[in-house]
């Protein structure tokens, strides 16, 4: 391959052992410059074309013209020359900052990554938790479990918010009823309300109530038939015992009368033959 000489600039090929015109070695002492792909001495401080720093550890070396080096090595060089030469200092290398850089871009692209990547994830994150939380919500028969998602998930989807709205008015809805329906003290009320909402947490409340209404009932007739009736509607009731003493109570007392009606009967029979028997 053919390639100019580093010194003296002439052709030669890359595997000659001396440039033909000025004799300098080349074999084996050529490299490439990174930067501009010139051909230079591996003991050259930097490019001599694009000054790219190439070994820092390299002493810079001052450019001598071809006929002066020989006649240097000659013996040939006036004195004053020599001294020129040797006072003359060496240019200062331009430093390259395109190492720099290329390290800056390359860590300025990764922390972007890092934080892309960190928000996406993060995102990520409370997209799933808010999704826990509305099928949580709405799950729920308890009004404050469902504020608290409205309260805690301002930027929540708005058909999700809007879902969770609805299904909170109508549980509100269903408050407003028990609470008409505890204070009316009606049983008919309290029926229909455990007929519209039989898996509600007031039902069981409910219920007690009607046992409550019915016993007062039974006991206001204090009869064996309305103790009987609560016994029968309500054969777990809470006062199902007291209900079962009262109607034994009555029952009892009904059985005294009648006994004591036949013994009334029968002392008005004998004091009636006993008259008759009488002169």
């Amino acid at each position: 391959m053919i390639i100019k000489c580093p010194e003296c600039g002439h052709q030669v090929s890359d595997r000659a052992r001396v440039c033909p015109s000025c004799g300098i070695d080349i074999a084996g002492k050529l490299t490439r410059c990174p930067d501009c792909g010139a051909y230079i001495f591996k003991d050259e401080h930097e490019c001599p074309n694009c000054h790219c720093v190439i070994n820092a550890s390299a002493v810079p070396v001052v450019s001598v013209p071809v006929g002066v080096k020989q006649e240097a090595e000659n013996g040939l060089v006036p004195q004053e020359s020599q001294e020129v030469s040797s006072a003359q200092e060496p240019e200062q290398p331009k430093k390259s900052h395109k190492g720099w850089w290329s390290a800056f871009i390359v860590a300025l692209v990764l922390a972007m990554m890092i934080v892309f990547i960190g928000i996406y994830f993060m995102q990520k994150t409370q997209k799933e938790n808010e999704q826990r939380s509305y099928e949580n919500a709405m799950m729920s028969r308890e009004p404050a479990v469902l504020q608290n998602y409205l309260d805690m998930y301002l930027d929540a989807p708005v058909a999700h918010r809007d879902t969770i709205k609805v299904h909170l008015e109508a549980l509100k809805k269903v408050d407003r009823d028990w609470d008409n329906a505890r204070i009316s003290e009606s049983k008919k009320t309290l029926q229909l309300f455990i007929e519209r909402n039989p898996e509600n947490i007031h039902v069981r409340e409910a219920q007690l109530l009607i046992d409550s209404l019915d016993f007062l009932a039974a006991k206001r007739l204090n009869s064996m038939d309305g103790f009987k009736k609560y016994m029968e509607e309500h054969a777990q009731g809470y006062y199902y015992d007291e209900a079962k003493s009262e109607y034994d109570r009555l029952e009892e007392e009904e059985k005294q009368a009648r006994l004591k009606a036949q013994q009334d009967s029968i002392q008005h029979a004998q004091e009636a033959a006993e008259e008759t028997v009488l002169p």
